[in-house]
């Protein structure tokens, strides 16, 4: 267990986080995290990617593309 004070960042609070515990979770300068409170504990996880369409397509090539899928017709209340 590590303890730190807690100074002031302009009008902010900060605690800095040593090395060892960043090398532990490999975080790297820069990395986005999602602070939390639950039971009076303040958690910091890493935050998830967004991801856009196209960032998600970027790989696809036409050989992984198909036509269309005829399922048959409506069973339930589908709307075709």
């Amino acid at each position: 267990m590590i303890t730190q004070k807690v100074s002031m960042w302009g009008n902010s609070l900060g605690v800095r986080l040593p090395q060892a515990i960043i090398q532990q979770v490999g975080w790297k300068e820069g990395a986005l995290v999602t602070i939390s409170v639950e039971n009076d504990q303040i958690i910091l996880s890493p935050a998830k990617p967004k991801y856009t369409l196209e960032e998600l397509l970027k790989n696809v090539t036409p050989q992984m593309q198909h036509d269309e899928v005829d399922f048959g017709d409506p069973v339930g209340e589908e709307i075709w």
